[in-house]
């Protein structure tokens, strides 16, 4: 079975959800700045299961720092380091390039 775009955006938010807010979706909501239920919603049963649309995609990304399109890309299946490093935020991303700047310097002064 294929995999659909609304797929794909559901899978990259649950990633979100476990990485950077411990499964809690009350977290994701109130960093998104939306209600809870909006978030809750997107992981129901697939009857009662809502949509992220285009709309409530940008705000994700948007909120949490994201390239515009990420949820569109498949990352939540993926375990490379480049793909962990694409998938934080721009503050995290910034304290990852300093550990690595200075694991560099370090070890060009050895």
């Amino acid at each position: 079975m294929m995999r659909t775009s609304e797929d794909i955006r559901r899978e990259n938010a649950k990633y979100i959800l476990e990485t950077q807010f411990q499964g809690v979706k009350n977290r994701m909501a109130t960093a998104v700045g939306v209600p809870h239920m909006q978030i809750a919603r997107l992981f129901f049963d697939t009857e009662n299961r809502r949509k992220c649309g285009d709309k409530l995609a940008r705000k994700i990304e948007e909120a949490l720092g994201l390239e515009l399109g990420w949820l569109d890309q498949d990352h939540a299946k993926t375990d490379t380091i480049m793909t962990k490093i694409a998938n934080l935020n721009q503050e995290q991303r910034r304290a990852v390039e300093s550990v690595v700047d200075a694991l560099i310097m370090k070890y060009k002064s050895d």
